[in-house]
């Protein structure tokens, strides 16, 4: 007979149950950076995330506007956030979509052990939205040439 000790050893982590875990560790870090990135540090260092990439080939990247949608994220302009880089929204919502789901299957519904969340799912939707907004202000880049 094995013991108990010696299965929990041996258990595996599944990939969800690890996101669960830095997702709820990466939760207070986030906002609180947001609040003082809002509130002051964007005056003073928002300088410091200049895309280099559009300094020097003129193109934007497909991160463009992701530091001027992080912090009117957090000054609730959710619309001007979303027109500058709809990844960042996207983001926040996947991570709470994220965290309800896997936090109600396993303390409400009980059916964690049964499903596995597939997070790759998560990174597709998030590489297409990245590909759409990046070609979308390539298209109106070249409209103002």
């Amino acid at each position: 007979m094995i013991s108990t000790t010696k299965i929990q050893s041996n258990r595996r982590y599944r990939a969800d149950e690890i996101f669960y875990q830095i997702g709820k560790g990466f939760w207070l870090p986030f906002c609180l950076a947001g609040i003082w990135f809002a509130h002051g540090g964007y005056e003073r260092y928002g300088q410091l995330a200049a895309c280099e990439v559009r300094r020097i080939c003129g193109f934007p990247c497909p991160g463009c506007g992701g530091t001027r949608a992080f912090y009117n994220l957090f000054l609730g302009e959710f619309a001007r956030s979303f027109y500058l880089n709809p990844t960042v929204i996207y983001g926040v919502l996947a991570y709470f979509h994220f965290m309800l789901l896997y936090f109600y299957r396993k303390h409400v519904s009980g059916t964690i052990q049964k499903k596995e969340i597939h997070i790759q799912y998560y990174m597709y939707v998030a590489i297409a939205v990245i590909l759409t907004q990046w070609a979308v202000k390539i298209i109106n880049f070249l409209h103002i040439l």
